[in-house]
């Protein structure tokens, strides 16, 4: 009977946190806009922060959310800027 009890009160127990881990994944979700995807697939991904960012997945946040124009990045090529530009509908930009 004990044996019982105990697999029963793990399973309750399991139900109950997998209940709370939904409800906390529902009200805690975050939204992250998918233009940020695109941008980081066009960049060199060299991570070498010579924009002034950790990497190249922080500077595409940047980009998107219009905090650095995409001529900050000067390892991709000019044909990469561009595009990205094009993409997002913003000016290149220059970085000396």
């Amino acid at each position: 009977m004990t044996l019982f009890t105990a697999v029963a009160a793990i399973g309750i127990l399991t139900l109950a946190l997998a209940f709370l881990l939904s409800l906390a994944n529902r009200k805690l979700r975050v939204v992250e806009d998918p233009r940020i995807d695109v941008v980081d697939a066009m960049l060199p991904h060299a991570n070498c922060g010579a924009c002034g960012y950790p990497g190249c997945r922080a500077f595409a946040e940047a980009v998107v959310s219009g905090a650095a124009p995409p001529g900050k990045c000067t390892v991709g090529s000019d044909d990469d800027r561009a595009r990205i530009a094009g993409f997002l509908g913003v000016d290149v930009g220059a970085e000396e």
